[in-house]
């Protein structure tokens, strides 16, 4: 059997240098849990969730800083917006979030004018020749307004994010269709062209609220007082006058019905003046 030749004294350094050791690794374990902790978000307290959610529910939303020194925008719609409608054109996004597009741009967004070659007209007093708006006056029915408009209101919810503001979109929508089935359609549009271009300076201050708010004013102003005639009630009145049994056989009055009893149910009497001896 081997003699242990180690002596005291070396297995007391041994041990020595085995704590240095672990004391190291500990100090670095440490350092490394104090910088884990040092980049970690501080938790949510209840006042700060409630701020978010309020801020959420705002109808609020920064505006785009994205305006030249003339006066055009400068500003290129992102890459997740051009992915998001391949259909429409990156000028056409990046006006509908800048909020340079008008009620009369909506054609724009028409997917049967989409593909159609833009026309020109030429002007005599600059003689020069511009580009014909002749397609925005051509929204003859509430589809071509609600189609567009619909599309329009996508790029601006995925754009703004905001649940407050999306909900106004789609509470306007209903508006214009509760005031199409009612009133008549150009009193409606005219109405619409307005008010759409009033959001668009609101919107540019970060507002998206007023679009689910309607506008007493301009109602009275464009649209009560073209109501649309009650279909029913005049079927009614012109099925009441058609079969009207008083009135006298018009063919016996032309000599035409001879039998009797009339065919159609109706007197054989004098047109003028009612009476059968003549």
């Amino acid at each position: 059997m081997p003699i242990d030749s180690t002596s005291p004294a070396d297995e007391l350094g041994a041990l020595r240098e085995s704590q240095n050791q672990l004391s190291t690794r500990m100090e670095q374990l440490l350092s490394q849990f104090e910088s884990l902790t040092a980049h970690r978000p501080s938790p949510t307290t209840p006042a700060a969730a409630t701020a978010a959610a309020a801020q959420q529910a705002s109808t609020f939303v920064p505006p785009i800083a994205g305006v030249g020194a003339n006066g055009a925008s400068t500003f290129t719609p992102p890459l997740s917006l051009r992915s998001r409608f391949p259909d429409v054109e990156a000028a056409v996004i990046a006006a509908i979030i800048t909020h340079e597009f008008k009620a009369a741009d909506l054609h724009k967004l028409d997917p049967t004018n989409r593909d159609k070659e833009t026309a020109y007209t030429f002007n005599g007093s600059t003689n020069q020749f511009e580009v014909s708006h002749r397609a925005a006056r051509e929204y003859k029915n509430p589809f071509s307004v609600l189609i567009p408009l619909t599309t329009y209101f996508k790029v601006l919810a995925f754009h703004v994010n905001n649940n407050a503001a999306t909900d106004a979109f789609w509470d306007y929508s209903a508006h214009l269709l509760k005031l199409v089935a009612e009133y008549e359609w150009h009193a409606v549009y005219a109405y619409h062209s307005i008010f759409f271009n009033r959001r668009r300076a609101e919107m540019a201050a970060g507002d998206y609220s007023r679009w689910g708010q309607s506008e007493n004013g301009l109602l009275a102003e464009h649209v009560y007082g073209h109501r649309k005639p009650n279909p029913s009630k005049q079927a009614k009145n012109t099925a009441t006058t058609r079969s009207n049994p008083a009135e006298a056989c018009r063919k016996f009055n032309d000599g035409k019905c001879l039998n009797m009893p009339c065919p159609w149910g109706r007197p054989h009497t004098c047109s003028s003046c009612g009476k059968s001896d003549h």
